[in-house]
């Protein structure tokens, strides 16, 4: 891509990635809901050498900013040598130890409890309730959390102004706030005369539960006839996307369903 477009003056080159950009909105292609959000996808792929394909592998677009996902933090961080020991990844803390042969070859302990996020406002919304992500999957969240932050201290280079669609999710949050983690995650920290009802997740939220099931998701989707076999839930629409965020936990339910389903089937 960068090389078909190396030729083009400043002002070409722009008009081209913007025509590009308008063409990934408009296909919906890798999450880009605007011609703005294209834009960037245009010219992250054009600055780093890279194919719309392998944007995906590497990064997502959350709440209008570019993420890198922590898969591929990690997945960069041990191919430039480093190396990570986990010690524990539960829904209540995720801890591990993370080392390089040259920044850090004794190694570094870095650990996240739910707590910890929920005291900081993190993991909660402003009714004091866990939101979605958090609620469904605390022990991916607090090991993408624990992931980004040892990425950053070792080898900064990779991440460096870019964070973690879970980290990007969370811009923009209320002031922290505490929740007692004896009682049922549902009940929110002041009890409300009449609570409202649970709202529905927002499109971050939907594409971070999409992103934690991946794999399970894209099969179901394809086993249902809303993608085709070379295509991912990014090719949804936008209807299609709502519907599933109506339902998501049931969703996922039904996805992970089908995935152990054809586990069973393998192993008879």
């Amino acid at each position: 891509m960068a090389n078909e477009l190396a030729h083009l003056n400043d002002t070409q080159l722009m008009q081209n990635l913007q025509t590009l950009g308008a063409e990934f909105a408009k296909s919906g292609i890798l999450g880009v809901s605007n011609p703005s959000q294209g834009l960037i996808v245009a010219l992250t792929c054009y600055t780093e050498h890279i194919s719309p394909i392998e944007f995906a592998r590497t990064y997502h677009i959350v709440n209008g900013r570019l993420s890198m996902r922590a898969d591929a933090m990690q997945a960069q961080f041990l191919r430039q040598g480093g190396r990570i020991r986990w010690l524990t990844s539960t829904n209540e803390k995720c801890e591990a130890v993370f080392s390089h042969p040259e920044y850090a070859p004794e190694g570094v302990t870095l650990s996240l409890t739910i707590e910890e996020m929920v005291d900081s406002g993190i993991a909660v919304d402003g009714r004091g309730q866990f939101k979605q992500t958090w609620k469904s999957f605390p022990r991916q969240m607090l090991r993408a959390r624990v992931v980004s932050e040892g990425c950053r201290m070792l080898t900064p280079g990779i991440v460096a102004g870019v964070y973690t669609p879970e980290e990007a999710g969370e811009f923009g949050n209320a002031p922290a706030r505490t929740l007692d983690l004896s009682k049922p995650r549902e009940v929110p920290v002041q009890a409300l005369p009449e609570p409202e009802p649970e709202p529905e997740p927002t499109a971050p939220d939907l594409e971070e539960v999409l992103l934690a099931n991946e794999e399970a998701v894209n099969m179901y989707l394809a086993k249902i006839g809303w993608i085709k076999e070379n295509q991912t839930w990014r090719n949804l629409s936008t209807g299609q996307k709502k519907k599933i965020a109506v339902k998501l936990d049931s969703f996922i339910t039904k996805a992970k369903q089908y995935v152990m389903s054809l586990e069973q089937e393998e192993e008879n």
